[in-house]
């Protein structure tokens, strides 16, 4: 027959049980994982406010290919496949010659929220198919959600953009677009 736990022994038993429950919690809510295939960093802060967390950086948009393969015909303008091409329509696309530019017309047509920032890049190249230089051009309708904005809308009738050559080694001959930054509310 088993003897009576003492109150002493009652206490740590309550203990471990308290610091088992808090631990098992604390996995939980914290995402821990004992899977070898989990790779996601864990946080050794202690705890932080709202205010002391630091947001991921943002990714930059990948280099421009040294080379253009297949070449392009000239005054060729192509779109990029990326993450964001399929969220809008791009028309008019153009290659001015004197001075260097992609134009063309945009429309958001993924959803009806506020565009809140837009950054297209246009990658010049040459008849060989080789780099010459870049360009950016930037969007944002800061606000737009409280009706402050008057200017055109992406996500309405479209913008009208122009992205103008900067430091080119060269006359282009065909450039590529891509939408590196679309964010919506």
């Amino acid at each position: 027959m088993p003897l009576p736990a003492s109150p002493r022994s009652r206490t740590r038993v309550r203990v471990a049980s308290a610091t088992a429950s808090g631990v098992l919690a604390l996995a939980a809510l914290t995402g821990c994982s004992d899977s070898a295939q989990d790779s996601r960093p864990h946080s050794t802060a202690s705890s932080a406010t709202s205010s002391e967390l630091a947001l991921p950086t943002p990714r930059s948009a990948p280099a421009p290919a040294a080379s253009l393969s297949p070449a392009a015909t000239p005054g060729e303008v192509r779109i990029s496949d990326g993450p964001f091409t399929d969220r809008v329509r791009i028309t008019k696309l153009t290659l001015a010659k004197g001075p260097a530019a992609v134009t063309g017309h945009l429309v958001v047509t993924s959803d009806v929220s506020d565009l809140i920032a837009l950054e297209l890049r246009a990658a010049y190249y040459d008849a060989q198919g080789r780099l010459l230089g870049t360009g950016t051009f930037e969007h944002t309708e800061e606000g737009h959600a409280h009706g402050e904005h008057s200017g055109p809308q992406a996500e309405n009738g479209g913008i009208d953009f122009t992205i103008p050559a900067k430091g080119l080694h060269g006359t282009p001959a065909a450039a590529v677009l891509s939408i590196p930054v679309l964010v919506n509310e």
